[in-house]
């Protein structure tokens, strides 16, 4: 199944075909934010319907790439819990379990929490990994892009309350962006 087009507003008849679709969106704007030699691709990932999703259908749509383009992407988390990573709420342990176990992207790559931090020492010290690993202006100008959320009519992403990474000037809190 071909992407939809970004800026579109597309609907599907069923959750597989959603998944389908947006794992082919993530694979072709990997590919082309990959397409330079020093290129890397940062993607923030939510947890709930999205990591079935993903599971289902990510590493087929990514495999044309080999594992040479997945060991230039980046991960992170936007709505992750403060559990520990066998816990069944973190979004991490999830997709470690059902998507990160089927690809060769570095663990190195995959920025996480410390679930052994209290709260606040936890959230200082995730968005300070952010900023090293995805220093504002070196992938095309981070965070700026909407994160892959995965939506369900029964429950809502939590919100912190208040923002994890510094604010821009447009004052929209920062985001994962795809490329």
């Amino acid at each position: 199944m071909a992407a939809p087009a970004p800026g579109l507003i597309s609907v599907f008849s069923s959750s597989q075909e959603l998944g389908a679709a947006l794992a082919q969106l993530v694979a072709q704007r990997a590919a082309c934010c990959l397409a330079g030699a020093r290129a890397r691709f940062a993607l923030g990932l939510s947890g709930g319907s999205l990591v079935s999703m993903l599971a289902r259908e990510l590493p087929a749509a990514v495999a044309p790439a080999g594992p040479a383009s997945l060991a230039r992407w980046t991960l992170g988390f936007c709505d992750e819990r403060l559990v520990p990573f066998d816990h069944a709420e973190s979004t991490y342990g999830l997709y470690r379990t059902h998507l990160l176990s089927r690809l060769p992207i570095p663990e190195s790559q995959v920025i996480t929490i410390n679930p052994e931090l209290p709260v606040e020492e936890a959230a200082e010290d995730y968005a300070k990994k952010l900023r090293q690993e995805l220093p504002q202006g070196s992938l095309a100008d981070p965070f700026e892009e909407s994160p892959l959320r995965g939506h369900s009519p029964a429950l809502g992403s939590l919100k912190a309350t208040r923002p994890l990474l510094p604010r821009h000037s447009k004052g929209t809190p920062s985001r994962f962006s795809t490329c």
